[in-house]
């Protein structure tokens, strides 16, 4: 396999340490910076001299500063535009599409499969990609970590567009609040939004549960020094990235019963699925009281993510034909 310089126009570090260290892993050199300045983004690429470009999902600085001039940077500099499309398909009108149709990139990774030929319909190349995890972020969780949690969620609330995800936080986190179970909650704009919550699901969550953001290197700790992780979903056919991360970190996470999950992991083996406020309440109960079955539960799911869904995993089995078209373009120069 030939290796290249890959400059990713993104400096979030979900994105630099999940697929940018993956794909470091198979050999390539990667290069990223947190300017935004369009002279020091150029006088970075002239540095490195990359061939491949990444953009990925949706960044509001790419959005409104760059959006326009991505095609124009690749011309320039003879880049290979690779767009992965996190935000698929929820967002694929709003976010997805306008983004390709005007940054032109040569090739869409999206992470739902019902997206791919929309795109080669556009005369657009697209490959699924879906979320996965990343080991060497990850380690596994051990017997002697101290679960100084008893229940840990982390994520936005993200009420901007109602989805499915206001479905699971009733199912998970919402009775747990009513029942005062305490939930320790990390993540940006949950303070903002308690007055929406209220009005919308009738409770407000304590303020000293809200723990605000969290560096995502950082998750991990969570993960390992919690109980029980709640796993609220955003699709019921698709799962989320946090949801990998936790089972592969071999934490014990209850999550909203979904299709998606269902297809990937086995309920009361990799992780414990609820369909109903009450059945959160009554699982949380029960398993608070069974640290030797939440550890089992949570070693079962970190042995299937290792095997399966691990993004080296992924993108080792796409790649080959992501080579072919970089060669292509590159050939032509």
């Amino acid at each position: 396999m030939k290796t290249y310089k890959i400059f990713i126009l993104d400096h979030r570090s979900y994105c630099i340490n999940s697929l940018g260290d993956s794909l470091a892993q198979m050999g390539h050199r990667i290069a990223y910076q947190t300017s935004w300045d369009y002279n020091e983004l150029e006088a970075a690429i002239g540095y490195f001299k990359p061939e491949i470009l990444i953009t990925v999902g949706y960044n509001r600085r790419l959005f409104s500063v760059f959006i326009d001039r991505v095609s124009g940077l690749c011309q320039k500099y003879g880049l290979f535009h690779l767009y992965w499309a996190t935000e698929d398909l929820i967002n694929h009108m709003d976010w997805s599409l306008p983004y390709i149709q005007q940054a032109k990139p040569d090739l869409v990774w999206t992470i739902h499969p019902d997206c791919i030929e929309k795109y080669k319909n556009m005369g657009i190349h697209s490959d699924y990609l879906n979320f996965a995890f990343n080991p060497r972020i990850f380690p596994d969780k051990s017997r002697s970590d101290s679960e100084i949690y008893d229940i840990s969620f982390i994520g936005a609330p993200h009420f901007f567009k109602r989805t499915y995800r206001f479905d699971s936080l009733e199912q998970l986190l919402f009775p747990l609040v009513k029942k005062g179970h305490k939930v320790n909650v990390w993540g940006e704009g949950w303070f903002k939004e308690q007055e929406s919550i209220s009005k919308e699901f009738g409770i407000k969550i304590p303020n000293d549960w809200l723990k605000g953001h969290i560096p995502y290197k950082k998750t991990s700790d969570v993960y390992k020094s919690s109980k029980i992780v709640l796993g609220v979903q955003n699709a019921i056919d698709q799962v989320t990235q946090r949801t990998f991360e936790i089972l592969g970190s071999g934490a014990f996470m209850i999550a909203s019963r979904t299709n998606a999950l269902l297809e990937l992991f086995e309920d009361k083996s990799d992780l414990v699925m609820t369909s109903s406020a009450e059945e959160t309440v009554e699982l949380v109960q029960y398993y608070l009281k069974r640290p030797e079955l939440r550890y089992e539960i949570g070693s079962n799911a970190r042995e299937k993510v290792l095997e399966k869904y691990t993004y080296l995993n992924h993108i080792s089995k796409i790649w080959p034909q992501a080579e072919l078209l970089i060669e292509k373009k590159l050939r032509n120069k």
